[in-house]
């Protein structure tokens, strides 16, 4: 097979209970030519309340969510907002490849499944284009947890920087990733993201979020309710490990009974400190290098928090290494895309725990019969 560089267009669901990303780059594969654009896009309000009612549901089991009416309209609608969205975005452009990584509502690597709002079929049939989409599945079958997949991504970006460093992805659900001085990597998904504070916002205030971090820099932290999240059976588990948004559901109440600025203080410190305590516990050493990016630097008193706990190591936000690193999870999903048409490895055993180096994504062909 002849690699040669092919236009991508990623869409990422897993950024935030609010919104999209989308991006469209310049990739081979192993490396990205040039970033082109991106965007966020903000759900519709219908959509957006359907999806957070979802979400307040606990328990789900993945049959559930198959057999669901209610999820299911849920999934059509998501699709169809993607669709609109990616036609909007790319205009009379056409992508060589499109990835869609969409919301992940259900991970279960025990069972080996995992449940995204994504409509494969639907999105390749509106947009009369091949998709590729769900990029846990192969993962998980090789006995894997499915997330993160943004290793590769990171490996590239870090391909010219001093090490060992560290990358915090802060979207929904946090990730990090460390990469040693020989390019060892490691990665996993070591809290609760802008979810958490999404959430909390929006069921005591009918915010989508806390904007600009002012309410959690209005509040007050209270210890007690961060450390007791601290003590989470989740937090506690060696790596590999993954997370998904109802990762913390059964933890809600701790927060209750707190104001809507003291709440949102409590969620955004115990983000940061959640991050900071995986770093310590389960990575060789915390490196003096160390860079975030992903939905959550848009919230200064989130980030505040994070820089605070790793001081006196300097935190420096994507966007200083390059203006155009502001939608991660999107850029990872159109950069993945490529490596699925190439067959290259998006998961590692160090990564996720496959049993050996996986490419990941589910092409789904577009047939123009017509």
């Amino acid at each position: 097979m002849i690699i040669k560089s092919l236009t991508s267009l990623g869409l990422y669901g897993g950024a935030s209970l609010n919104s999209i990303e989308l991006a469209l780059l310049v990739s081979d594969g192993l490396d990205v030519q040039k970033l082109i654009k991106s965007t966020t896009v903000p759900y519709p309000e219908d959509l957006a309340l359907a999806l957070r009612k979802l979400i307040a549901r606990r328990n789900w089991s993945f049959d559930e969510l198959e057999e669901s009416s209610e999820v299911q309209k849920v999934r059509e609608d998501i699709s169809d907002f993607y669709c609109e969205s990616i036609a909007d975005f790319c205009g009379a452009e056409k992508p060589d490849c499109i990835g869609v990584d969409g919301l992940t509502v259900f991970n279960d690597p025990e069972n080996k499944c995992s449940y995204q709002l994504e409509d494969g079929y639907k999105i390749v049939a509106k947009l009369k284009q091949s998709v590729v989409t769900h990029f846990r599945k192969a993962d998980l079958l090789s006995g894997g947890q499915a997330s993160p997949l943004s290793p590769a991504f990171f490996n590239f970006i870090g391909q010219t920087l001093p090490k060992p460093l560290l990358f915090i992805d802060v979207e929904a659900v946090c990730s990090i990733i460390y990469i040693g001085e020989s390019g060892e990597t490691t990665a996993f998904d070591c809290s609760p993201g802008t979810a958490m504070i999404e959430d909390w916002t929006f069921r005591h205030a009918n915010m989508q979020t806390d904007y600009n971090g002012k309410l959690a820099a209005l509040g007050n932290i209270h210890p007690q309710v961060v450390n007791s999240l601290l003590k989470h059976k989740t937090l506690q588990k060696v790596p590999p490990k993954s997370l998904d948004i109802l990762e913390f559901a059964d933890k809600k109440e701790h927060l209750e009974g707190l104001s809507l600025e003291d709440g949102a203080a409590t969620a955004a410190n115990f983000i940061a400190e959640a991050i900071y305590q995986s770093a310590l516990d389960f990575l060789p050493a915390i490196p003096q290098n160390i860079f975030i990016g992903g939905e959550g630097i848009k919230n200064p008193t989130l980030l505040r928090y994070i820089k605070q706990n790793f001081a006196p190591r300097k935190v420096v936000n994507l966007t200083e290494i390059n203006p155009k690193l502001t939608t991660i999870g999107a850029q990872i999903a159109a950069f993945n895309a490529v490596r699925r048409i190439y067959g290259l490895p998006v998961t590692y055993p160090n990564t996720t725990g496959a049993y050996e180096p996986m490419t990941g994504g589910e092409i789904y062909e577009y047939r123009n019969n017509a």
